[in-house]
This record gives C-alpha cells, structure tokens and sequence, in this order.
C-alpha cells in the first residue's frame, strides 16, 4: 500500500514540475508588481464604497476600474491573465511577486506617515 502512495507521489511531482518556459508576450517582473499593486488598491477602494453604500455596483465598477489599470500601465487584460496563469504554474516566482508587491505597500504607507 505505501509503495503506491509513493509511486502516485513521485507521478504527481513529475507530471506537476513545468519547465522556466515563459511567456513570449510576458509583461516584466517591475510593472506585473506595479499592476497587482494598483489592483489590490483598486479592490480596496471597491470595499469601502460597497461597505458605505449598499447601492453601489460592485461587478460593473470592479471591472471598468480593472479595465483603467490596465490602460494606465499599457497592458492588456488577456495578457495580464496569461501572465498570472504563469505565476500559479510557478509559485516560488509568485511569492517573490508577491512579497515585493508587499514591500511597495509598505513604502508608500512609511511615506505616507512622513
């Protein structure tokens, strides 16, 4: 019994493990933490909005402010949703996306106290 949970161990890691293939339009690693950074604002100010009023449409203005971060920054939304499908296929690089999105976060609030 547990040589099969082994076999199904080492299958899974194998069949799991992808190459460092990256994408050919791939949008660099400083504006994707750019990007997630002005999403994650965006989804903030959402919350609020809703929280304070209940009438406010949650779906439509998530999406046409979405829909303006990726104008600002000169990207596609297909593009960006290629690129995060290759950071959940890579989730070492992801954390490290993440981690320096949070270290933004943390700069601007340190500025923002001065």
């Amino acid at each position: 019994m547990s040589i099969r949970v082994i076999y199904i161990l080492v299958a899974f890691f194998l069949f799991s493990c992808k190459g460092k293939e990256k994408i050919n339009d791939a949008i660099s690693d400083e504006k994707m933490r750019i990007i997630f950074f002005q999403l994650l604002k965006v989804d903030e100010h959402i919350t609020r909005m809703s929280a304070q009023d209940s009438t406010w449409k949650y779906s439509s203005k998530s999406a046409e402010l979405y829909q303006k971060v990726f104008d600002l920054n000169k990207v596609d939304r297909v593009q960006f949703y290629k690129q995060v499908a290759y950071f959940e296929a890579h989730p070492i690089e992801f954390k490290v996306l993440l981690d320096s999105v949070n270290e933004l976060s943390k700069r601007e609030k340190n500025a923002a106290l001065k």
